[in-house]
């Protein structure tokens, strides 16, 4: 036997064909079990997507229902008929659970899923199993008319001395805390992440939900397009003390400065004030009908004296809705100090910035609805700040996100 076990080692006749053999069936099961695991690959997003809209459609119901029976049941049939044209899916068991998150009420969809494997349901032991999981929270029936997204440091949306914020039918919501040293906060609701303090009307909700910041995808990098030179910032700076101004949309090298009795008219469009500042000061007068107005890294707006300014934001294009703006890179103050700020009628969002409201007199009182979103938001004086909330008093259309838009439910886990 040891000799021919020999002579059968020296002897490479027909290796070729042997390994072939071997190695055949072993490349054809690689091939195979990798299609299988792509299926199940793609089968899983599938669920996950199932899950993700199932949950959506059911948290819509929650901000209604007492029980969160009707929630559940929506979610189910949302479920049942997105499978019906599933061909040919996976063994399924749905789970529906009301959960809490951030002190709100959400729907928990868990879809547990089982295939069978190409070995038999041997490889692996029992098929394939695999899950899909999705938490969504209605964001209540109430507008959101001022949103502080900044989540770090203290006084994020602060008021002293006499100030007040008045929003009647609307929501004030801070991702940190509130702090009321002076003056009042009277909203629909007001509610903070963190904790609220002082006089607020009604009793603030705490340990809310982070609301994430509705136009981090809005494009704000105009800056790479639109470069002023050193020179076009010195030499174009726009200073006028009397007289009427029109101003055409586009660039403005070195800002524009307005004092006395000057009238300064913005054209419709987008106007860009590339390293200089917006002033208003003395009674001069801004105005603007379907403008909206940015504000590079180093510049920003400041209302002073007893300037006039009446702006109603942009009616169409992919800034509708906006009146003023920030590059998220700006991180300056904002001031509005003027006595006569009455229109500022569209969405104010400056969100690495701090809006600082001054003044004797009410701000924005004329506007049909006015919307904030800031990284935080201080009050000093005796100014008094009205949010109104008729979205459908206008043309300037309310963004996704904000106002009434803000109710539509979303993913939170």
């Amino acid at each position: 036997m040891k000799a021919l076990l020999k002579r059968l080692l020296r002897n490479d006749r027909g290796s070729i064909a042997l390994k072939f053999a071997l190695i055949v069936p072993g490349v054809a099961l690689l091939s195979v079990g990798a299609i299988d695991l792509n299926s199940v690959h793609s089968a899983q997003n599938r669920l996950q997507g199932i899950a993700d809209a199932a949950a959506l459609a059911g948290a819509s119901d929650l901000a209604l229902a007492t029980d969160g029976r009707p929630a559940i049941s929506r979610a189910d049939a949302y479920y049942r008929a997105e499978l019906a044209e599933w061909s040919n899916p996976p063994t399924i068991k749905p789970i529906f659970e009301l959960v809490t998150r951030g002190g709100q009420r959400a729907l928990k969809v868990r879809l547990e899923a089982q295939r069978p494997s190409f070995f038999a349901n041997m490889l692996p032991p029992g098929g394939w199993k695999f899950n899909s999981e999705a938490i969504a929270s209605p964001m209540g029936l109430t507008p959101l008319c001022v949103l502080i997204t900044g989540q770090t440091g203290t006084n994020l949306l602060t008021l002293t001395e006499t100030g007040r914020v008045t929003a009647p039918s609307c929501m004030v919501h801070s991702n940190r805390d509130i702090d009321v040293q002076g003056g009042m906060i009277s909203a629909a609701a007001v509610q903070a992440v963190t904790s609220a303090r002082g006089y607020i009307s009604p009793v603030p909700n705490t340990g809310a939900a982070v609301i994430p910041d509705p136009f981090v995808g809005l494009k704000l990098d105009y800056g790479k397009t639109l470069v002023c030179t050193a020179e076009e910032i010195l030499l174009n700076r726009v200073r006028v003390i009397a007289g009427v101004h029109v101003i055409p949309p586009g660039r403005h090298c070195g800002g524009i400065d307005a004092a006395g009795s000057a009238r300064v008219i913005l054209l419709p469009g987008e106007h860009f004030f590339l390293g200089g500042h917006l002033i208003t000061a003395g009674q001069a007068t801004l105005e603007g009908d379907d403008v909206v107005l940015f504000f590079d890294d180093g510049s920003r707006f400041d209302f002073r004296g007893m300037s006039v300014v009446n702006l109603r934001g942009r009616k169409t294009g992919e800034y509708a809705g906006l009146v003023m703006g920030s590059t998220r890179a700006n991180k300056q103050d904002f001031l509005i100090s003027a006595d006569n700020v009455r229109t500022l009628l569209g969405v104010i969002y400056v969100p690495s910035a701090r809006l600082i409201v001054e003044g004797r007199r009410p701000v924005a009182q004329d506007s049909a609805w006015t919307v904030i979103v800031a990284q935080s938001m201080f009050m000093r004086g005796t100014p008094s700040l009205f949010i109104n909330a008729n979205y459908n008093g206008s043309s300037v259309p309310v963004p996704d996100g904000v106002g009434p838009g803000a109710n539509r439910p979303r993913l939170v886990e």
